[in-house]
C-alpha cells in the first residue's frame, strides 16, 4: 500500500463536460486518475496495489485484510465455489489484469457479490478496472457508514480507471460489487490501485496544553505591571 501525500487545497468537483468526467446528482463519475486526484486534493488518501501480497490469497468464506479495507464474497457462486475472488499474484491464471498483482473478482447475478468495506469512511473512491464490462456488467452500491445504500453507480468503463466522489460529502463505508443484468456467466474482472481519500480528523489539544501556556503569559503581564507601577512610585516618593 502507497500513501500519497497530502496537499494544503480544498477538494473540488469537476463540472460536466470537463474531460474524463462526468456530473451526477450526489456524485461526480471520473475516468480520469488524475481528475480524480485533483478533486481530492487537501484530504485524506490512500492507493492500494496488491504488491504486499506474496501468493493467491482467496477472499471467498473469509474477509482478507488488504490494509486500508477487506474484501469479502457474499453469497454462493452458480459457476464454481473455487472460482476467482482473491488476490492473485504472477503467475496469473486469468489476462484480464495489467501484469502486477490485483484482485481478481467475479461476481454473479442474484446469487454472489463481493464487499469492499472501508476500515475508514471515504467520501471518494476509485481504482483500475480490467473487464468490468464483457460479461454481466458491473454496478457499484455505496453503502453508507451508518447503514443504507446511498445510490447505485454503473461501471462505464472495460478497462481502466473509474471512480467518483460525493457531492455533497457523503461518509461512505462499503463498495459492494454488484452485477447489473442477468446473463447467465457472471462478471469476472481485475481490480488494482484501489484509492480512496477522506477528510483527516486532527485531536482537539487538551485544555492543560491550550490554557497553560496563556494563563503563564497573564499572569507574567500582571507581574510586570504591578512591577512598573512599583518603580513609578519610588521615583516620584509618593
Amino acid at each position: 500500500m502507497k500513501k500519497l501525500p497530502m496537499a494544503a487545497a480544498t477538494a473540488a468537483i469537476v463540472a460536466l463536460g470537463t474531460l474524463g468526467t462526468q456530473k451526477a446528482e450526489a456524485f461526480t463519475i471520473f475516468t480520469s486518475r488524475t481528475d480524480w486526484n485533483t478533486a481530492v486534493i487537501g484530504s485524506d488518501t490512500f492507493v492500494e496495489d496488491f504488491e504486499s501480497f506474496t501468493f493467491d490469497t482467496e477472499f471467498r468464506t473469509t474477509p482478507v485484510n488488504v490494509g486500508e479495507f477487506t474484501l469479502l464474497r457474499v453469497g454462493t457462486s452458480l459457476v464454481s465455489e473455487e472460482f476467482r475472488n482473491f488476490i492473485e499474484v504472477p503467475p496469473f491464471q486469468y489476462d484480464d489484469n495489467n501484469g502486477t498483482n490485483h484482485a481478481s473478482v467475479f461476481t454473479e447475478f442474484g446469487s454472489t457479490t463481493v464487499d469492499l468495506t472501508l476500515k475508514t469512511p471515504v467520501f471518494a473512491w476509485g481504482a483500475d478496472f480490467f473487464g468490468a464490462e464483457t460479461g454481466e456488467r458491473l454496478n457499484l452500491d455505496l453503502v453508507l457508514d451508518m447503514g443504507g445504500v446511498f445510490t447505485t453507480i454503473p461501471v462505464t468503463v472495460n478497462n481502466g480507471f473509474f471512480g467518483f466522489v460525493t457531492n455533497p460529502v457523503e461518509d461512505i463505508r462499503k463498495v459492494t460489487f454488484r452485477s447489473r443484468i442477468n446473463d447467465d456467466g457472471g462478471e469476472g474482472f481485475g481490480l488494482d490501485n484501489v484509492t480512496g481519500a477522506s477528510f483527516e480528523v486532527r485531536p482537539v489539544p487538551e485544555t492543560s496544553t491550550v490554557f497553560g501556556p496563556i494563563m503563564a503569559l497573564g499572569f507574567g503581564a500582571v507581574l510586570k505591571r504591578g512591577y512598573s507601577r512599583r518603580q513609578k512610585k519610588a521615583k516620584c516618593n509618593c
